[in-house]
């Protein structure tokens, strides 16, 4: 198995280190971080959580999306396959859900975490439910219990502390949608899509437990 495999279909097991890592940093830096960092690791936390929920356990978010969404008559690698999961989700959570980690008073930008974390409340609380005519499906949990909570308190934080300017709701909303616009519409399901990738979902990832009890496989 080559690099490439290993980052395409384990990258959200992967991800449970850098979780850890986390964990291990926030304890060892408890008293020197700020309240905002705090949130915001949290916030980091929870996306770890719930790349995982969608892909590994209980899984079936693959099926799920290409499926009951996408209605794709190539389900295990169209649109969605298994490169193109991995590049969205490694360049969001590294590229973007880490840094605001250490840059905290780069305030407009970790309010696009936050908000750009919010968006998964209509992806996966409305959107997918309505496609599957469901309560759950997998991810959502981490949005309920994660990304809604900490999101809330970090803008109840910032706001009381008067650390959210206009200009910061101004920029981190139009972040927030250049993100979603950017990873999900185009990157996702515009320029990454592939009919004939070398990387389409394995089996196991496109029967895993969400997609059976989404009735999809």
């Amino acid at each position: 198995m080559g690099i490439m495999d290993i980052l395409n279909y384990h990258w959200y097991d992967l991800g449970i280190i850098s979780g850890l890592a986390m964990i291990r940093y926030y304890r060892a830096n408890n008293r020197t971080l700020s309240t905002p960092q705090k949130y915001l690791i949290a916030d980091f936390l929870a996306l770890i959580v719930h790349q995982f929920e969608e892909y590994r356990f209980p899984g079936g978010f693959p099926a799920i999306m290409n499926i009951a969404v996408q209605e794709s008559d190539v389900p295990d690698r169209y649109p969605l396959n298994a490169q193109s999961a991995m590049f969205t989700n490694v360049l969001s959570t590294y590229g973007l859900y880490l840094p605001v980690i250490f840059f905290p008073e780069v305030t407009w930008l970790g309010l696009t975490t936050i908000l750009f974390s919010f968006s998964q409340v209509w992806i996966h609380g409305i959107m997918i439910n309505s496609k599957l005519g469901s309560i759950y499906n997998p991810g959502l949990t981490a949005v309920v219990l994660g990304f809604v909570p900490i999101g809330l308190k970090y803008i109840r934080y910032m706001q009381e502390k008067g650390l959210l300017t206009t200009r910061d709701w101004i920029l981190g909303s139009i972040g927030a949608v250049l993100v979603g616009w950017g990873l999900l519409l185009k990157s996702t399901f515009g320029w990454l899509p592939d009919y004939d990738t070398a990387y389409p979902f394995t089996q196991a990832e496109m029967q895993r437990w969400g997609a059976r009890v989404a009735g999809v496989v």
